[in-house]
């Protein structure tokens, strides 16, 4: 359940409260913390799944033409992907136990993926290895700093997690899981995959399944990223999301050039009951609660200079998981922590940090 609340959007409503299948997950916020069988302080599981890549990253002042020599200010390699990078900032709070999955080379070459996301207290032994790959995906991305714009070209031969591999690594995890936290019964309380690859509808069939049989899928919020619209299966994904989060790309492809009408429109496709987000990048971002047509809206954060934009969409989906499904905000509320939190991270390189620094700003 999800608090309903428009003090700040573009809609007005009463205080509605709501859930994926009408029941409550548990989840409140009266300046603590609560878990769903009131044990206050237990922490909120997290899974995350997603492709991982090493980004080479190069400021420029401005994008360079075709066909010309340019001097980058500064060259950067760190780990990217957009579940692994939302991961590595909720992995930040306290209150929170992140677990990773994602296909990856070998052990040896997936040192450097990993390395962050450890430091970070999210644990990565979900992932798939592949031995007979011997290098990471990569990613290389031009970030011009008079707009803001990020322009990326990606290659990776590695192959997509399978459904397979997902329910063995999802399987070993709960047991993990509960093994360590005995008493919180449910293991994960939110899942969130990208929407990449047809397997990825079984894998949420999956996950419901058993849930569904241990009488759990009332705490659970399945979410998806939708990032490109021409991946497989994206429509089926739409139906089985309870909180889908669309791109600036994916609503800009099919000719939207406003969210809030990008959103009405794709509704059609989701689950009735289902939330939808939308960033918007300088601009905010806006939200759909599709039971009661209720839109929010949000503007971006206020920062003294942009310095890199690279993940802050993943910023901006990582603030909207912990502040709904960890810190129990309404939705209004956490659409403007989300916003914040991605404003501040367009002002520092990385992710290092982002949770500290927005707690000493508010």
């Amino acid at each position: 359940m999800f608090k309903l609340h428009s003090k700040a959007s573009s809609a007005t409503s009463s205080t509605t409260s709501f859930g994926s299948i009408g029941q409550s997950n548990g989840y409140t916020n009266n300046n603590g913390y609560t878990n769903g069988n009131g044990n206050s302080g237990s922490k909120v599981g997290i899974f995350l799944v997603g492709a991982t890549y090493l980004d080479t990253i190069m400021h420029v002042n401005t994008f360079p033409t075709e066909d010309t020599k340019h001097r980058a200010d500064r060259v950067e390699k760190r780990r990217g992907g957009n579940a692994a990078n939302a991961a590595e900032v909720l992995g930040q709070d306290s209150r929170t136990k992140v677990w990773y999955m994602s296909s990856l080379p070998s052990p040896t070459a997936s040192r450097v993926l990993l390395r962050a996301l450890e430091e970070n207290n999210v644990k990565t032994e979900a992932c798939v290895f592949h031995s007979s790959q011997h290098a990471p995906p990569q990613a290389y991305i031009i970030a011009a700093g008079n707009t803001g714009t990020r322009t990326i070209i990606s290659h990776s031969t590695l192959p997509d997690l399978t459904l397979d591999e997902f329910v063995k690594k999802f399987d070993a995890s709960c047991m993990r899981f509960s093994s360590d936290i005995v008493q919180m019964g449910c293991p994960f309380r939110w899942i969130h995959f990208e929407g990449r690859g047809a397997d990825v509808s079984g894998m949420i069939e999956y996950v419901e399944s058993v849930y569904i049989r241990q009488g759990w899928r009332h705490k659970l919020t399945i979410s998806v990223e939708f990032e490109k619209g021409d991946r497989p299966g994206i429509q089926r994904l739409m139906q089985q999301a309870d909180v889908c989060f669309f791109s600036k790309l994916y609503a800009e492809t099919l000719g939207f050039d406003r969210p809030g009408d990008f959103l009405s429109s794709v509704g059609e496709f989701c689950k009735p009951t289902a939330t939808l987000f939308c960033c918007w990048g300088a601009q905010g971002a806006v939200g759909l609660h599709l039971e009661s047509r209720t839109r929010f809206s949000s503007s971006a954060g206020i920062i003294p200079m942009v310095v890199d934009t690279v993940g802050a969409g993943d910023t901006f989906i990582a603030g909207m998981i912990l502040a709904l499904g960890v810190r129990g905000y309404d939705i209004g509320r956490s659409l403007r922590f989300a916003c914040e939190l991605a404003s501040l991270k367009c002002s520092q390189y990385g992710f290092q940090g982002l949770l500290q620094s927005i707690s000493r700003g508010t």
